[in-house]
C-alpha cells in the first residue's frame, strides 16, 4: 500500500476489505470520484477476483486484512455480517488511531464495531442498494458514537457516483432497510407478477417482461424528473370509469398497501434479528 494519508485529507488511502459485488462497486466509486487506484488496497480471498479488480480498477491488492488496514485511512469492511467478527478480531491490531472504519453490513449496530476495534475508532454505517452497480442507488450514511461531520462528508464523497446518498440517525437504518435496502427485490418481486399477468393474458414472456420492464424504468424516471407527487401522477393516469381505476381498485381491495406493510414490517424484524443474533 502507499504510504498513508490523513483519514479526513481529499483522497486518504482506503483498506477494502471484501471483492464482491459491492466492494467492487465502492471501489469503482472511489475512483470515479478521484481516488488514484494506488490508494485503494482490496483484499479478497479469492486470488482470481483480485487480479480481475487490480486490471479493471488499476488498484493495490493484498492478501490479508491486517496487511491493508495497517496504516490506511479508511477502513472499508464489505464482507458478510456473519464474517464481520473474524474480520474485525483480525484488523484491530492494525487499526491505527484516527482510522475511519465504514461498513455496508446490515443489522450490525456500530456498537458491535466499536466493541471490536480500539477506543475512540470512529465507525460509520453506510446501508446500499444493489441499484448502486449502475449508478441508481439509494445508499444511506449513519455515525457512530465517535464519527463526525467530517467523516460522514468523506463517506459521502466516496460513495457520490452510486447515486443517491442521505443521512439517517442510526435508530433509522432498519426502516431504511426495509424502504431502500432491500426493496429492490419488491420491484423485482412485481415486474415477475406483472410478466405473468400479461403472460395470462395471452402475451408472449419475453414481450411481457420487456414491456413491464420498461414501463416501470419510465414511470420511475417521470417521478423523479417531473416534480410531481406519486399520488399526483397517479391521479392523472386514474380516468374515472377507466382501466387503470378498476385495476388500483382491485389491487386495493386486494390488500396492496398491506402487503407492503407486512414486506417491510419483516424487514425491519428480521434486521433486528439478525443483529442481536450476531453481535450476541
Amino acid at each position: 500500500m502507499s504510504t498513508p494519508a490523513s483519514p479526513l485529507s481529499e483522497h486518504p488511502s482506503v483498506a477494502v476489505i471484501g471483492g464482491g459485488v459491492m466492494g467492487e462497486t465502492l471501489v469503482s466509486a472511489m475512483r470515479v470520484a478521484g481516488w488514484p487506484g494506488s490508494s485503494i488496497t482490496v483484499v479478497d480471498r479469492n486470488a482470481e477476483r483480485l487480479a480481475t479488480l487490480a486490471d479493471a480498477h488499476e488498484v493495490a491488492t493484498a492478501g490479508a486484512a491486517a496487511e491493508a488496514a495497517a496504516g490506511a485511512g479508511v477502513v472499508l469492511l464489505a464482507v458478510k455480517p456473519q464474517q464481520m467478527a473474524e474480520v474485525l478480531d483480525e484488523i484491530s491490531a492494525a487499526v491505527t488511531p484516527g482510522t475511519l472504519v465504514v461498513t455496508v453490513a446490515a443489522a450490525l449496530p456500530s456498537s458491535f464495531y466499536e466493541r471490536h476495534l480500539p477506543a475512540g475508532t470512529p465507525v460509520v454505517r453506510v446501508m446500499p442498494n444493489t441499484p448502486a452497480v449502475v449508478g441508481r442507488g439509494a445508499t444511506s450514511v449513519s455515525a457512530g458514537a465517535a464519527a463526525t461531520d467530517d467523516h460522514l462528508a468523506l463517506v459521502e464523497t466516496m460513495l457520490q457516483a452510486t447515486g443517491l446518498v442521505v443521512r439517517v440517525p442510526e435508530e433509522n437504518i432498519d426502516a431504511v432497510i426495509a424502504v431502500a435496502g432491500s426493496a429492490p427485490a419488491y420491484f423485482f418481486a412485481v415486474v415477475e407478477a406483472l410478466t405473468e399477468a400479461g403472460v395470462m393474458q395471452g402475451l408472449d414472456r419475453e414481450l411481457a417482461s420487456t414491456l413491464a420492464q420498461q414501463t416501470f424504468t419510465g414511470a420511475a424516471q417521470l417521478l423523479a424528473e417531473s416534480g410531481d407527487t406519486p399520488q399526483e401522477l397517479r391521479r392523472r393516469v386514474s380516468s374515472p370509469g377507466g382501466t387503470t381505476l378498476a385495476a388500483l381498485d382491485a389491487m386495493t381491495h386486494a390488500g396492496l398497501q398491506g402487503v407492503i406493510s407486512a414486506g417491510a414490517n419483516a424487514a425491519v424484524s428480521r434486521s433486528k434479528e439478525l443483529g442481536a443474533e450476531l453481535a450476541g
